[in-house]
Parts: structure tokens; C-alpha cells; sequence
């Protein structure tokens, strides 16, 4: 490595060296059987350089010198104008993204809390067929640059994920469901993502007719993330702020989304998965505002992004070994409301509850427009729940649908362990059946 960085020294402006190496193993269910066990590694390291403002990058998982050399000197010749300048360390928050005992956890456990959670669902809901995955991961990364920046990264991952199928004739439904952590999971989180599953399961079972006219459409939180804030959340990012691509450059300070909607990025949340002290870049990260009462604050920019809009970084790069930097949100919070997600129900006489599009629909990510089939969603008649519709497809346009939203609930959930939102109440969503 010391040639690598001397190379590097002796032939560019500026560099930044970005080295990791990464275990993962798996356990794997499919239709209620093990189906296997599985471990890799991986390491390598992806180089950034500079001179006369003009960058080039390379990876790879060769670190013989001799080979390293000849790589980057082939990519000199594709090299792209950059505006980026590698910074210098700056002190950070401290957060815990590590824990020492996760990636100890035997494989004789996961099976185990897999089986156990299986065996309790086809307990209730005998013909339902089962995938799960159990996977624990750890990696150690170091980020170096041309201006004495050296920082080490420990990181560690437990993620738990189940997906339940049922077969009728030609009705197929499936429901799935998972959480992530730097630590263990704790063994009340998956009864918790088990006896919502079997609730869920049941209720679903159930075929009611859609709605035939416009009605009031509760987003749960993961509707509500799949439909309207990913696609927003696009719009928000620094690359096409910088490009002039979305419909929200040079409208920070402006008002474009309901008073009740406050969107938070905040990477300093102990063992959450997507925590860090440090982006990819070296930036001390921050807890960001994007969104607040409905005004828009601010992007979320890395080195190239913020270099090219003419701001700085807000902390929020993000990358793999094989591939540049780019911005990315860490935890995501909506604040809730000061409603039960119950009492919400109640006050509907004909309603539907979107849980999960098909696929990730039709439409224009960049204008917010969407357009798709609801593959899981429930009829609401008269204050309950009463069953699963289908055939039922929603379109409208994200920054429409939540620039006037009627309630936002008081309940949330957390997705994948790293994304916090409420339910939330709306009618300006088209509903065709």
C-alpha cells in the first residue's frame, strides 16, 4: 500500500484512497425449508485522483502494485473535469455503528429463530409457504486522502427478513416484512414482525370490491415510503439539484408540501444500520432537515454534487469499493401526527389502506408523477378493516398528494431499521378499478 500512496504522490494534484474488506454469511429458508448456509468476503480498494482538475477513478481487488499502476494509468485516459476538493479531517459526533457480539451469532441460531418463526406462522395459516433470510455482516474500512485525512471504520449488520405466500386458485398473495441493526436483534422485535404478519395474513385472505369512486387512501408507513416518498426523495438529491433536473432546484425556503410534514435525515442514531460518524468522503455527518412544516430546507449534496450547485456536502456520500460517490440519506424520519392509526379507521366509511405497489409502478421519478397497481392493499367499510382488495391501481403525483394531506398518525414504523414514518391520510390520489 505504501507504494500505492507514493504512485499516487508522485503523479496527481490530490488523491483519496478508500480501502474495505467485508464478511457476510446467510442463512436461507424457502417454502418452509432450509435451503442453504452461505459465507463470502470480499475486499478491495477504489481510488479517486486529481490533476489539472481532471479525475480519475479505479478499483480494484488487486493490490499488487505492479497491476495497480498499470489500471490507473489506462483510466487517465478517461478522465472528467471535477471541481471536488478532498478535504481535511474535522472532528464528528461519536455514534455506536458496531457491535462486537453480532457477527458471533452461530448458524445453528439463526436456523433456529427461523424455524421457530415459520413454525408459528403455518401454526395459524396452515397452506402459507415461507422465505427467510437471517444475515450478519461486519466490514472495516479505511479512507485516506492527499490531505492527511485517515480514518478507520468498524461496522457491523444483523438484518432478519420473511416473506409469506399464499396460493388460491388464481389469487396469490404475499406479505413480507424485516428489520436490520448494528446489534442483535432483539428476539421481542421478530415475534412483533411475526404476529403482524399472521394478523396481516389473515385479514388479507378476505376479498372485498374496490371502491368505485374517489375516497379517502391511508398510506402505511411502507405505502407511504414506496409510493410518494421515494420518488420525492429523488428530487431532493444533490445530483439533480445540480443539473437543474428537479423540481425542487432554487426553491429552498419555499413552501411546497403540507405544515404537517417535517422529513428529517439524521445519521447519529445509535446501532441503526445506515449511522455514521463520517460520510464516504470524510465529512463529519449531521442531522439535516429537509423538509420542515411543508418548506424545503435543503438538499442533500456529496463532494461532486455540491462542488457543481455551487453549495458544500452535507455529509451525505455514500459508496461501494466499485463504484464513485454518491448522495444518499441515512436514517429518515417524518414526524408524526397526534392520531391513532385505529381512530383514523373509524372515521372512514369506505376507504382503502395501500401497503405495496407492484413492482415500482409507471411514471416520472424526477416530476414525482406515479402510476401503478396496489399488490397489497385493504378495504376499509364503515370504521373497519374488513378485508384485501385487488385489481385496484393508484396515480397521482407526490408533491400533489402530500402538498394538502389530511392526518398524519401518532403511530409509526420503523422500515428496515433505518426509516421512521407515521401512517398517513390523504384523498388527492386517483383511484381507478
Amino acid at each position: 500500500m505504501e507504494k500505492i500512496i507514493e504512485f499516487l504522490n508522485k503523479n496527481f494534484d490530490e488523491f483519496e484512497l478508500y480501502e474495505e474488506d467485508s464478511e457476510y454469511k446467510d442463512v436461507t429458508f424457502e417454502s418452509n425449508k432450509l435451503k442453504e448456509l452461505s459465507s463470502k468476503q470480499s475486499n478491495g480498494i477504489g481510488v479517486r485522483a486529481i490533476k489539472n482538475a481532471e479525475m480519475t477513478f479505479a478499483s480494484t481487488s488487486n493490490y499488487k502494485f505492479i497491476e495497480f499502476k498499470k489500471i490507473i494509468n489506462e483510466l487517465k485516459k478517461f478522465s472528467i473535469k471535477t471541481k471536488v476538493k478532498f478535504p481535511e479531517l474535522k472532528e464528528s459526533k461519536q455514534v455506536k455503528i458496531y457491535s462486537e457480539d453480532t457477527y458471533n451469532l452461530s448458524n445453528e441460531y439463526m436456523i433456529e429463530v427461523i424455524d421457530k418463526s415459520i413454525k408459528k406462522v403455518t401454526k395459524s395459516l396452515p397452506n402459507v409457504l415461507c422465505d427467510a433470510t437471517y444475515s450478519l455482516g461486519k466490514s472495516k474500512a479505511r479512507l485516506q486522502n492527499s490531505n492527511n485525512m485517515d480514518l478507520k471504520f468498524l461496522e457491523s449488520a444483523a438484518s432478519f427478513f420473511i416473506s409469506c405466500q399464499i396460493i388460491n386458485n388464481n389469487d396469490m398473495l404475499n406479505i413480507w416484512d424485516g428489520f436490520s441493526s448494528v446489534k442483535q436483534i432483539d428476539a421481542n422485535k421478530i415475534d412483533e414482525i411475526v404476529n403482524d404478519m399472521i394478523k396481516n395474513l389473515k385479514i388479507a385472505q378476505n376479498l372485498k370490491e374496490p371502491p368505485t369512486s374517489k375516497c379517502p387512501v391511508i398510506f402505511t408507513p411502507g405505502g407511504l415510503f414506496q409510493t410518494l416518498i421515494s420518488p420525492m426523495l429523488v428530487s431532493t438529491n444533490g445530483t439533480n439539484l445540480s443539473k437543474k433536473l428537479s423540481p425542487l432546484y432554487s426553491k429552498e425556503g419555499e413552501k411546497i408540501l403540507d405544515d404537517k410534514i417535517t422529513l428529517i435525515d439524521n445519521p447519529h442514531i445509535d446501532f441503526s444500520p445506515s449511522s455514521s460518524m463520517y460520510d464516504a468522503e470524510g465529512i463529519p455527518t449531521k442531522r439535516k432537515k429537509i423538509f420542515e412544516n411543508g418548506i424545503f430546507i435543503n438538499g442533500i449534496y456529496d463532494l461532486k454534487s455540491g462542488s457543481e450547485a455551487g453549495t458544500e456536502s452535507t455529509g451525505s456520500a455514500q459508496r461501494s469499493i466499485h463504484s464513485l460517490p454518491s448522495p444518499g440519506i441515512s436514517n429518515l424520519i417524518m414526524e408524526k401526527g397526534d392520531i391513532k392509526f385505529s381512530d383514523l379507521v373509524k372515521n372512514i366509511s369506505e376507504g382503502i389502506i395501500v401497503d405495496e405497489l407492484l413492482g415500482a409502478g409507471q411514471g416520472n421519478e424526477l416530476s414525482g408523477d406515479f402510476s401503478a397497481n396496489i399488490s397489497l392493499g385493504y378495504k376499509i367499510e364503515n370504521g373497519e378493516i374488513v378485508g384485501r382488495i385487488k385489481d385496484t391501481m393508484i396515480s397521482g403525483n407526490c408533491f400533489k398528494a402530500l402538498e394538502k394531506i389530511d392526518h398524519l398518525s401518532k403511530d409509526t414504523k420503523n422500515l428496515y431499521g433505518r426509516i421512521e414514518l407515521p401512517f398517513l391520510q390523504t384523498e388527492n390520489i386517483e383511484i381507478t378499478s
